[in-house]
């Protein structure tokens, strides 16, 4: 069983960052429209949720992780670490 809220809008303090990927989302049609406004003193950004079938889309944000340096490495990263000299001395 799944169990759905289905709330019309979500309040967040606003930023301009925040701003910029609600102008994103929209603009991709994951949500139906956003504004900024005072509310008691304090901006908020409220954005309106779209709901639809099966071809609502759906969206998870969460936190991204950076990879680590020693995963990303290829000969020519390598080579040109050492050039620099940041290549690790083992």
């Amino acid at each position: 069983m799944q169990i759905r809220a289905r709330h019309q809008k979500l309040d967040v303090p606003a930023s301009k960052l925040k701003t910029e990927i609600a102008r994103i989302l929209k603009e991709e049609g994951y949500i139906s429209n956003y504004k900024t406004q005072e509310e008691e003193g304090k901006l908020i950004l409220r954005v309106y949720l779209k709901y639809g079938g099966a071809e609502a889309g759906h969206l998870r944000l969460g936190a991204a992780s950076r990879v680590p340096a020693a995963v990303c490495t290829s000969a020519t990263t390598r080579s040109s670490a050492s050039k620099a000299g940041w290549a690790s001395r083992s």
